[in-house]
């Protein structure tokens, strides 16, 4: 039988937060996934990276998509390749930003992660329709409620926005999501699409 079809979201999940040979077996079959690795190395490419900087990026995404999901980090909001494909963007990010570079991600043309399932699809478009809203909050709350969505912390987030205190990153935090909510519950289409 293919191992693969074995391997759906909550089957990694219980087998990454579990232990031993299953945890290796799926940390195995992930870490192989092509379409994964071809989706990351051509975002570092494509946001001014070489090959071997697309391949250190996977590797870091990787070690990092492992201590989160370990962490109990993964909300579960969206699928595992969403999460993971998330946390490339926010390692190159970062990466970039340490280096002194600025870099254009806004308009960027983004190749997809292969053999994605319908339920991704799904993901991605609420995904885009969330982009859409906090970008209408403007570019302080869209970054702060970004930062929330990837589980930083609130030490982390008052660092990253150069917040005094957490409390201030938190206050901060509650205001934008005070927003967030009100563009919602003031669009029914936004309102059906969320669950609200």
């Amino acid at each position: 039988m293919n191992r693969q079809l074995l391997w759906t979201d909550d089957a990694l999940l219980r087998a990454i937060t579990g232990g031993d040979a299953e945890r290796d077996a799926a940390l195995q079959w992930w870490f192989n996934d092509q379409g994964l690795q071809n989706w990351v190395r051509q975002y570092a490419l494509q946001h001014g990276g070489s090959a071997a900087d697309g391949e250190d990026l996977y590797h870091d995404t990787f070690i990092t998509f492992d201590r989160l999901i370990r962490d109990g980090k993964f909300r579960e909001e969206a699928s595992l390749k969403t999460f993971f494909c998330s946390i490339a963007k926010w390692q190159w990010l970062n990466r970039q930003r340490k280096m002194g570079r600025i870099v254009a991600t806004e308009n960027a043309e983004l190749p997809e992660p292969e053999h994605f399932t319908e339920h991704d699809m799904y993901d991605r478009e609420r995904q885009n329709i969330m982009e859409r809203m906090l970008s209408s909050l403007g570019d302080k709350c869209k970054r702060i409620l970004t930062l929330f969505q990837l589980s930083y912390s609130m030490k982390e987030i008052a660092a990253e926005m150069g917040y005094l205190s957490d409390q201030v990153a938190m206050n901060e935090s509650s205001k934008c999501r005070k927003k967030l909510k009100l563009v919602i519950e003031n669009n029914d289409e936004l309102q059906d699409f969320f669950g609200a």
